[in-house]
């Protein structure tokens, strides 16, 4: 089959590699439909992850059709269409039992190496999909699969992170960084009650964007986003702020722009490996910091009733739809941010 793999830092290629196979019991095999380039695979791209080996497979968000399912599956039949989440869990230790999937014993996200559970990824023709009951959702009749497709990673991040945030209707939420994860938190956090949300970018376009989706848009590179928030906040800050970059200076940001009493919610993945927190302050401004991989299983049946139900539109961040065949050229683009987010189709 045709699939995209990893060959060094800034190189990807579509190559043929042997199909998947049933390995166990509770597997399944699905014939991708569509699949995306997330900001996380660009983390491969730029040789940030370990683990990864040349040839190894790509990809993690995916929606197929289940081709073949091995006899323990009970919740997939072959002919479902399903939307897979980008990192599995086994349903059944400890951590999955009280409801922490992310933190499951048997961990693993698609495409990312040895390290994350040697998962083959799904820019591909076809994925084997491991645990297939707790890591694959029927789509629902209403929906596309380009609808779904995004319930499986990046919608239900960033509705986790608004979530988590213990957002109360009314308030308001300030969003660092308009990319595919802002942008998903942006219209999660009027989904779950916000008043009002200050949408900050460096790039106007992306900021202009969040602003057809009704935030206030705070272009950071032309203007003080700090001094700008507490315009629009009276001087308070903002009650919540979701940091969906990554890194030390987005997170200190944060920090600036929350108001007393508020809480910080972190999603953007980082490598880097420490921060110099502001201890005192966070103390005497009450202020509340939370930071951790998604919890998608958790979240995904909501943020799919969420999109049939029309509160979430995610197909808007989608700026480029091409064939699998086209996929070095997708990486390019993505990576000098020349598309907010390209989907690949698989045999177009």
């Amino acid at each position: 089959m045709k699939a995209v793999t990893y060959r060094g830092v800034g190189q990807v290629a579509l190559e043929d590699v042997p199909e998947p196979q049933i390995r166990h019991p509770d597997d399944a095999i699905v014939k991708v439909t569509r699949c995306a380039i997330c900001g996380s695979d660009l983390h491969i791209y730029h040789g940030h992850i370990p683990g990864m080996v040349p040839g190894f497979v790509c990809g993690h968000e995916f929606t197929g059709v289940v081709v073949e399912a091995g006899p323990a599956v009970r919740a997939v039949r072959a002919g479902d269409r399903v939307v897979g989440t980008f990192h599995t869990a086994c349903g059944h230790c400890a951590m999955c039992r009280k409801g922490a999937y992310n933190q499951c014993q048997e961990y693993g996200v698609f495409g990312y190496g040895v390290a994350f559970g040697n998962l083959a990824g799904s820019q591909a023709e076809f994925v084997r999909v491991p645990h297939a009951d707790v890591n694959l959702r029927v789509i629902p009749k209403e929906l596309s699969d380009e609808q779904a497709l995004f319930c499986g990673d990046i919608l239900t991040t960033a509705y986790g992170a608004v979530r988590n945030a213990q957002l109360q209707p009314g308030e308001t939420v300030a969003v660092i960084g308009c990319g595919p994860v802002g942008l998903m938190a942006i219209q999660s956090a009027f989904a779950l009650g916000a008043a009002k949300v200050l949408a900050i970018d460096l790039l106007r376009d992306r900021a202009e964007l969040a602003e057809r989706l009704g935030a206030v848009p705070i272009i950071a590179s032309e203007t003080n986003p700090v001094a700008q928030v507490n315009k629009l906040t009276g001087g308070v800050g903002a009650d919540v702020v979701i940091e969906a970059v990554g890194g030390p200076k987005t997170v200190a940001l944060a920090f600036e722009l929350v108001g007393g009493g508020g809480r910080i919610s972190a999603v953007g993945v980082t490598t880097v490996e420490s921060f110099s927190f502001p201890l005192a302050t966070s103390l005497t401004r009450d202020i509340t910091f939370r930071i951790g991989l998604a919890n998608i299983h958790r979240d995904i049946d909501a943020t799919l009733a969420l999109v049939a139900g029309g509160r979430i539109d995610p197909e808007v961040i989608i700026s480029h739809r091409l064939p699998l065949a086209e996929a070095v050229e997708g990486y390019r683009m993505f990576d000098s941010r020349e598309a907010t987010k390209v989907v690949l189709i698989p045999g177009a």
